[in-house]
């Protein structure tokens, strides 16, 4: 049957496909805006961390009340960790992975002048006891690590992560570029000495579009600090009892001075992560039943209405099979009728998910919803359709000829 055709029967029975056409519409909107959301809740998930996450123990809550550690203490508080046994590097940060509660955010610029935000974790050793992998250029030296604002006049060098690299030079070599600070443009900025695979940032709400990797670390030592962070990595031999001697010793060296009941929290990275996620392993459960509730009903709508369609088309079908039309011609004809319906429903969706999203964006904090996910939804629903009026169809492929004869 030629299109002309198939568009003129829709058009004398408009009603059911109306109703497929609008149930489509609506779904297409709402999957396509909550596969988005969805995604934005599973990407940093996903993101690989960079770090030894089974052997890496990071302290922080190291809260002094109303004075601040000195110098002296904090590197007191390293040499107690490097001594416990089962530890086999240790260091004090400012900025850590996992850490939201002391983050560094830093402007740069490549040659491009686009300007990225990243993530910086400082503190002396960090790379070795993060156990981060380092494939280009090298670690810090000894003599380049400064208390902060010591770079005055001299770039600092920095380590960044291959993502950040590329989308500061591209296919230039970065090793041993520059790096501008857009807030500051007279300034010497930092120059790349090391390159590592990955490091994931701790502003875990920006590590969404690419930007999990956005992160920088640079060569400072910790001088006097409020709140002292510590990274611990511990060999997998002796994960526990690491652990448990780590406590102890963070209890002996701070445990004094703390406020009265404050607890210093001492934690595996995999545990960090699994508490940092939480909230956005519920929202996932949940936007999963929205898109289980919505698959079914729609699912549930299209069979029904095709079904009703093809129990009143009944005498129709069996004059097409007495004038010797094919099982498989009935079957073609009522999956292409249903591609059509389903198709011009999707693509009212899709203008409908884009103009919700902007509703949405101007009295909710809601991203922008990215045009891939308009199709992607689109293609979801047609996929949906076509399995949905699968079992309808093969029903009417079995209407027999002598139907034809029937008063129906």
């Amino acid at each position: 049957m030629s299109l002309r055709v198939l568009l003129a029967t829709l058009r004398r029975h408009s009603l059911m496909p109306l109703l497929v056409f609008l149930q489509v519409a609506l779904a297409c909107a709402i999957l396509s805006n909550v596969l988005f959301l969805s995604w934005q809740q599973l990407e940093p998930m996903l993101a690989p961390s960079g770090v030894d996450a089974a052997n890496l123990v990071i302290v922080d809550r190291l809260g002094a009340g109303d004075r601040t550690w000195t110098s002296a203490e904090v590197h007191a508080g390293v040499q107690a960790l490097r001594e416990v046994p089962g530890v086999r590097a240790a260091s004090a940060a400012e900025s850590l992975p996992m850490v939201s509660t002391s983050i560094y955010a830093y402007g740069v610029q490549g040659p491009s002048k686009i300007k990225i935000g990243v993530n910086v974790y400082a503190g002396e050793g960090l790379v070795n006891t993060l156990g981060v992998q380092l494939p280009s250029g090298r670690d810090f030296l000894a003599d380049e690590y400064r208390e902060e604002g010591g770079y005055k006049g001299a770039p600092e060098p920095v380590i960044v992560t291959q993502a950040l690299a590329y989308k500061l030079f591209g296919r230039t070599p970065a090793l041993g570029q520059p790096v501008a600070d857009p807030e500051n443009p007279a300034a010497a900025g930092y120059r790349v000495v090391g390159i590592v695979r990955h490091l994931l940032r701790n502003q875990l709400g920006m590590a969404t579009d690419g930007r999990a990797d956005d992160t920088m670390l640079i060569p400072q030592r910790i001088g006097d600090t409020a709140m002292p962070l510590y990274a611990v990595r511990v060999d997998p031999r002796m994960r526990e009892a690491a652990l448990h001697g780590v406590r102890k010793a963070i209890q002996h060296q701070f445990g004094a001075e703390l406020p009265a009941g404050t607890q210093p929290r001492v934690s595996f990275y995999r545990t960090r992560r699994s508490d940092a996620f939480k909230d956005r392993r519920a929202a996932l459960w949940l936007f999963a039943g929205v898109v289980s509730t919505v698959v079914v009903v729609t699912v549930i709508g299209i069979m029904g209405l095709t079904g009703f369609w093809v129990q009143k088309r009944t005498r129709q079908i069996g004059i097409r099979r007495a004038l010797g039309a094919r099982r498989s011609d009935i079957l073609c004809y009522f999956l292409t009728e249903n591609a059509l319906i389903v198709g011009a429903g999707a693509v009212l969706g899709m203008a409908m998910a884009y103009l919700g999203n902007a509703w949405l964006m101007r009295y909710y904090e809601l991203q922008h919803l990215p045009w891939p996910f308009l199709p992607y939804g689109a293609l979801l629903m047609l996929l949906l359709g076509q399995l949905a009026v699968l079992s309808p169809a093969l029903r009417a492929a079995r209407v027999p000829p002598v139907v034809a004869t029937r008063s129906v």
